[in-house]
C-alpha cells in the first residue's frame, strides 16, 4: 500500500495551494491597498498575483541545506542525512553537491537527480519541465481550487514580520464541505493552517499547518496517522522576488505493523545575484 507517498501527495497540494512558488512576481506592485480587507478578499489578491505573474530578470543562487531524521517511536534518531544543494530562484533544478559533509559523486548527483524527477512525475503529475508549464491538467492544477474551496479564512490582525507589514490569516476546515475522497476528507477535517500575507506584495511570507488529532486509515487497520507539523517561511531577495528560506517538516504515521517517523530542516544561505553571463554578483 502506497500511503505514505499518497500523504505526502495529500500534503503537497495543500502547501501550494497556500504558497506561491520561488521566484514568482506580483501582477501590479503599484495596486491600491484598502484600508480593510477581509481574510477572503486578501487571498483573492494572492491567487491574482499567483496567476498573473510575469517573467522574472533577476536570478539568484543559494545554499540550501537539508537535514532528514529517521526517527524511532521512542524519538531517538535512527538515521541522519544532511545534503547541500546549491539552488537557484529561476526554477532550475538543484544541484547535489555533498553528502554528510562528503562532495557527492557523480552516481550520487544521478540518483538524486533521479528521486527527485520520479516525486515530481508521482506527485505532480510532471513529465518534463517543458511540458510542466503547458500542462493544465496536473495534480495541483485540478486541486487547488478544490482544497481551497475546503477551508474558511478569517482575519486575525496585522504583524511586522522583517520590517514588512503582513496580514494574519487562520484557515479552519468547513466540514460541511465534502471532499470526493473520504480519507481526504477526514485529513483536511482536522488540518489547521496559518499564513502571513505580505501587505505590500500579497505574497505569503510564512505558513504553518498542523494535525489537530490522529486520521486513521480504514478504521485504524491499514494506517494511522498520528502527526503533522509543516512550517514554512518565505524570504524576499528582489521586489517581486521570494524563495523558500526555512522549512521544516515532521511526520509521525503508521502503515500496518511499520510506523514512518521522520523530520526534515531546510535552510537556504548565500544568495547571490547572476549576472546574464552566469557570473556572481557580491552576495546579500
Amino acid at each position: 500500500m502506497k500511503f505514505v507517498p499518497m500523504l505526502i501527495q495529500i500534503i503537497c497540494v495543500f502547501v501550494a495551494t497556500c504558497l506561491t512558488g520561488s521566484a514568482m512576481a506580483s501582477v501590479n506592485r503599484n495596486i491600491e491597498q484598502a484600508s480593510s480587507l477581509t481574510a477572503d478578499q486578501i487571498l483573492e489578491r494572492v491567487k491574482a498575483v499567483k496567476e498573473g505573474v510575469p517573467a522574472v530578470d533577476q536570478t539568484f543562487t543559494y545554499l540550501r541545506k537539508a537535514t532528514i531524521l529517521d526517527l524511532k517511536t521512542n524519538g531517538a534518531v535512527r538515521k541522519k542525512t544532511v545534503k547541500t544543494y546549491r539552488a537557484y530562484s529561476d526554477g532550475r533544478d538543484q544541484e547535489l553537491l555533498d553528502i554528510n559533509g562528503k562532495p557527492a559523486s557523480a552516481r550520487d548527483q544521478a540518483k538524486d537527480r533521479a528521486h527527485n524527477l520520479e516525486r515530481q512525475q508521482k506527485f505532480l503529475h510532471r513529465q518534463s519541465r517543458k511540458d510542466s508549464k503547458t500542462n493544465d491538467d496536473d495534480l495541483m492544477t485540478k486541486n487547488m481550487d478544490l482544497f481551497r474551496d475546503k477551508f474558511k479564512a478569517v482575519l486575525k490582525g496585522e504583524v511586522q514580520r522583517k520590517d514588512r507589514t503582513a496580514y494574519v490569516i487562520e484557515l479552519t476546515p468547513d466540514t460541511n464541505h465534502k471532499l470526493e475522497n473520504s480519507f481526504v476528507d477526514r485529513l483536511m477535517n482536522e488540518i489547521r493552517a496559518k499564513v502571513w500575507v505580505d501587505q505590500k506584495e500579497f505574497r505569503i511570507s510564512r505558513l504553518e499547518m498542523k494535525l489537530s488529532k490522529q486520521v486513521s486509515f480504514l478504521g485504524g487497520i491499514a494506517g494511522l496517522l498520528r502527526d503533522i507539523q509543516i512550517d514554512v517561511d518565505q524570504r524576499q531577495l528582489e521586489p517581486d522576488l521570494w524563495v523558500d528560506e526555512k522549512i521544516s517538516a515532521f511526520f509521525d504515521v503508521r502503515v500496518f505493523f511499520k510506523t514512518y517517523r521522520f523530520k526534515m530542516d531546510s535552510e537556504s544561505s548565500g544568495f547571490e545575484l547572476i549576472k546574464t553571463d552566469g557570473k556572481k554578483l557580491p552576495r546579500l
